[in-house]
This record gives structure tokens, C-alpha cells and sequence, in this order.
């Protein structure tokens, strides 16, 4: 193994990773999904249980309906004090009309883990950074979605993802948009203004 061309290009995954929000009417070849799934799949996990659970969206249709469901939900929400800026658009841009959280993105993969369990957000948010790094390092936009797991218990919602398969025992946890980028991916990182760190030596 080239350990250094290891590193170099784990750096370039890192450092070059965008949130994409904009994508082609192009579908994911499934080869490259299951790479990308692999990967999450080898992310640690709280004593190796291994609980999280991936379902893959490439549905047009589920694809359609679930802009739907999630544009009722967030058209009946009332907005509220205190409620996440991001949250208070949706809710005002799907009163207007369809919302889509995903940006038209031909693939999304949704983990769910143990309902309530302690380790479920973090176990899936290794999975998810580890298919982000991959997906990057392949080429293909990606974008974090967090909207399904702040609006989970929407029934609604609950509902649709049942029909997916989730067991009554789990909970969606987080959600990756995968696709081809509608257009260039801007490879310069952003300035690191916030994360600080602090050494106590």
C-alpha cells in the first residue's frame, strides 16, 4: 500500500468536498452507490453493533411522492418563536408550493438506527461523513440533508418511510442527496472562520 498517495488523496476527499445543490437528471450507476454504501457501512460504530441501516431512494416515484409528503408537512407546520431560521423558509416556501430538500437529486440515501437508542446519531453520522468522502473522492455531488430527521416524527412522514421498510424500531437519523453536479464544483475550501480549537497543554 503507498501509504503518502493513501493520504493525499483522503486530504483532496476532504478538503474538496462541497454541498451540492443543484443536480442532473442523471441516474447514479448502482456500482458507484455500493462503493459509496461500503464505505459507510465501515464506519465505527458504538461497540461494533453495527445498527444502522441504509435505504436507498432511486425511485423517481418514491422520489416525487416524498417531495410531497415533506411539502404537506411543512405547509401545515405553524411557525413559532425560536424555530430554526432554515425551518421558518420552508415552512413559508412550501405554503407557496412544492418544496424539494433533497435539490433534485436522482439518489438519496436515508439511515435510520434504533429508535431513542443513545448512539444512533453519531453511529449514522460516521456512516454519512464516511459516504461523503467517498462520494467526493468519486466525483459525484453530495449534499447532507437534516430535514428528515427534524421533521421524523411528522406522521405523515413516519408513514411514507414505513412504506419504505423502516421497522417501527428505528428512526431516520440523517440523509445523503448523491448525484452528478448540475454544474463545477467550486474545489477552493472555504476560510475556516469558526471550529476553534483550544490546547490545554
Amino acid at each position: 500500500m503507498d501509504r503518502d498517495a493513501v493520504k493525499k488523496g483522503l486530504k483532496e476527499a476532504i478538503y474538496q468536498r462541497r454541498s451540492t445543490r443543484a443536480y442532473l437528471d442523471k441516474p447514479v450507476p448502482e456500482e458507484i452507490i455500493e462503493e459509496i454504501l461500503d464505505a459507510g457501512r465501515h464506519a465505527p460504530s458504538a461497540s461494533n453493533k453495527q445498527r444502522s441501516h441504509f435505504f436507498v431512494i432511486t425511485n423517481p416515484e418514491k422520489l416525487a411522492e416524498l417531495r410531497e409528503v415533506m411539502t404537506g408537512v411543512l405547509a401545515a407546520m405553524p411557525e413559532q418563536e425560536g424555530m430554526s431560521p432554515v425551518i421558518i423558509s420552508l415552512i413559508q416556501r412550501a405554503k407557496a408550493g412544492p418544496v424539494d430538500v433533497t435539490y433534485g437529486a436522482p439518489a438519496l440515501i436515508v439511515t435510520t438506527n434504533i429508535m431513542g437508542g443513545p448512539n444512533g446519531l453519531s453511529d449514522t453520522a460516521c456512516a454519512l461523513q464516511n459516504m461523503m468522502l467517498t462520494a467526493s473522492a468519486l466525483g459525484m455531488g453530495n449534499c447532507w440533508i437534516n430535514q428528515f430527521l427534524s421533521l421524523r416524527d411528522a406522521p405523515p412522514l413516519r408513514k411514507f418511510f414505513e412504506g419504505l421498510g423502516v421497522p417501527d424500531d428505528q428512526e431516520v437519523c440523517g440523509s445523503l442527496a448523491l448525484g452528478y453536479a448540475a454544474g463545477p464544483i467550486e474545489p477552493a475550501p472555504l476560510p475556516r472562520t469558526g471550529n476553534p480549537v483550544t490546547y490545554i497543554r
